[in-house]
């Protein structure tokens, strides 16, 4: 880099940028900037390059420093309007959101972002009207759909709120996200209501994309059909790659604890004998939220999880808690892990399988004598069935059912303990954490 030239630097800083490579760029477009300081183009890419990077702080010092210098920069309000809301704060977003409206009235990213602002603030009505300007534009933008749909669902307007929703999807029929969200309105308004347009909205949307395994999965939940016993794995492994990022903020507002009630659990059970130091195994680790609840009953290099998410592995690496991380389908990975592991935890992983019997032979195969299967359930608490499929998409248990399934592959039970899991429409899930020891 020394014996280039600046034109030559800026060149490959721009190019690494345009391929995503972010690292690279920003250490480009300091050493540019040591050399240029009044270059504005690059100190707006570098404000650039933090935002892409989520550095949201450092590019918000940024655009706020170059704004001072020409407040009539369109760039510099619509960057301030997105840093904002990524930020969480609305109302600075939605302020210049609207700056940036003035200057290009007919701007679908300022709409966007001046819509989802007042949204955020419970502002559905005015919201409306923002995206309204986008639709009378013929939008093809599925987003703007789908807020819409969330303003009228805000607004209680079930009815409009399904029909934009749906729009979203047939805009945008490739986009996994867009099911997701269609899939959990129609459970959000489920849970409020027993509205037969929510159930014929769930019919349409599976006839209309009979090859999506989202539709087909929520879509059995909702018009309860029970299915055939096997994990929809496609299913499960589009939804947590598209919620990795955001997955543990979303747990948080659900108040979910059971990693933490996992960890109590784990020092009852074990109490000092922990000082073996154990081979252990996060079936379904996610983004490691377990990880240092297990970590120091691990032996030295001995603490592995599997997930079949690349996506949540990504996050759990970052942790640096775990020896060994892979991404498999959780049974076919147990089926070449014969007498592998001291302790097998799974925290609210049970709840994406109906039948759990290939799972507990395996678990049992994969763990030593006497080795442990500690694990959570949401309860059936409504029948006697064995599981069935809830309007969410997750199965719940029953407490009977695992005790067969205990009895029938070789386990013993050492402690049941029932707790309240999370949060689903306001409402407390019940669960069960179980510690089973093979025989």
């Amino acid at each position: 880099m020394l014996f280039e030239s600046l034109d030559s630097t800026i060149k490959k800083c721009m190019d690494s940028y345009a391929c995503g490579k972010y690292k690279t760029a920003e250490k480009l477009c300091r050493h540019i900037l040591k050399k240029q300081p009044q270059n504005k183009n690059m100190e707006l890419t570098l404000g650039n390059i933090y935002f892409l990077q989520k550095k949201y702080d450092e590019a918000l010092k940024i655009y706020q420093n170059l704004w001072q210098k020409d407040k009539d920069s369109f760039a510099l309000n619509i960057n301030l309007a997105n840093v904002f809301l990524e930020k969480k704060d609305y109302t600075a977003a939605e302020k210049f959101a609207e700056i940036a409206l003035r200057q290009d009235s007919q701007n679908e990213q300022c709409i966007q972002i001046l819509g989802l602002s007042l949204l955020e603030q419970n502002k559905p009505q005015k919201a409306i009207k923002i995206f309204a300007e986008a639709i009378s534009n013929k939008t093809k933008n599925a987003w703007i759909y789908n807020y819409i749909s969330q303003c009228y669902q805000q607004m209680g307007a079930t009815k409009e709120a399904l029909a934009a929703g749906f729009k979203a999807v047939e805009l945008s029929p490739e986009d996994d996200n867009q099911h997701i969200n269609f899939g959990y309105m129609l459970y959000e308004l489920a849970l409020d209501s027993d509205d037969e347009k929510i159930k014929k909205y769930a019919q349409i949307w599976q006839e209309k994309f009979p090859e999506n395994k989202i539709a087909e999965h929520m879509g059995n939940a909702l018009l309860k059909k029970q299915e055939n016993g096997k994990i929809n794995v496609e299913y499960i492994q589009e939804i947590f790659d598209i919620f990795a990022d955001d997955f543990e903020e979303v747990l948080a507002g659900l108040e979910y604890k059971t990693p933490q009630k996992i960890g109590r659990f784990l020092s009852e059970i074990y109490a000092d004998s922990h000082k073996k130091k154990l081979k252990i195994l996060d079936a379904g680790c996610g983004t490691g939220l377990c990880g240092k609840y297990l970590k120091p009953y691990a032996g030295f290099f001995s603490l592995s999880g599997v997930d079949i998410s690349s996506k949540m592995l990504d996050s759990a690496k970052q942790k640096k808690l775990y020896n060994h991380l892979c991404c498999d389908e959780l049974v076919h990975f147990l089926s070449c892990k014969k007498n592998s592991y001291d302790l097998i935890v799974s925290a609210d992983v049970l709840t994406y399988f109906s039948s759990l019997d290939s799972l507990f032979l395996n678990v049992h195969n994969s763990l030593k004598r006497n080795g442990k299967f500690v694990f959570s359930i949401s309860a059936n608490d409504e029948d006697e069935t064995d599981f069935v499929l809830h309007i969410s998409g997750r199965y719940k248990h029953h407490i009977n059912y695992i005790k067969s399934l205990a009895k029938k592959y070789g386990f013993d039970i050492e402690k049941t303990e029932k707790h309240i899991l999370r949060k689903e429409g306001g409402k407390g899930v019940n669960g069960y954490i179980i510690s089973l020891i093979r025989q």
